[in-house]
């Protein structure tokens, strides 16, 4: 009776990315590693604001925007295009979880509540939106820029 080797028993591991780990490494972020940033900064300004007040305001603004700009200068090359991507789905998803506990006095239902909900905070909150967005976009493009000239 032939035994097989032990290594050839044991289930063989995914081999990890040539990026190294799935939120960052040595060269920076990978996309998913910006898109924690960006949620993380932007979260904890939200829970600031929401604590402190009611609605998203000034804190949740400055973190947020400051949380994308930071994720689009730390991002991997290959990764530049999801930084200009992250602002607008992380802004959606941070509004949203905002405005959960917020009771509302549009009438319907808990869906329609939130839908209203959110399209209030787009419209009145467009500026921090619209400031993430064009400050990532730009120092995406400006580190394209630099990197087409490195090569």
């Amino acid at each position: 009776m032939t035994m097989a080797h032990p290594t050839a028993m044991t289930p063989s591991r995914p081999s990890r990315p040539a990026s190294g780990g799935l939120i960052g490494d040595s060269r920076g972020l990978t996309a998913a590693g910006a898109v924690a940033v960006a949620l993380g900064f932007g979260a904890l300004g939200a829970v600031i604001d929401v604590v402190t007040g009611s609605g998203l305001r000034t804190v949740f603004a400055v973190l947020f925007i400051a949380g994308c700009a930071i994720a689009a200068y730390k991002v991997h090359r290959e990764d530049l295009l999801a930084a200009v991507v992250i602002p607008p789905l992380a802004y959606v998803a941070l509004a949203l979880a905002a405005n959960l506990g917020s009771g509302s006095d549009a009438g319907g239902s808990f869906v329609k509540q939130q839908l209203l909900e959110l399209a209030a905070t787009l419209i009145t909150k467009a500026p921090a939106l619209l400031i993430a967005t064009g400050l990532a976009a730009t120092i995406a493009l400006a580190r394209r820029a630099a990197f087409r000239a490195e090569d």
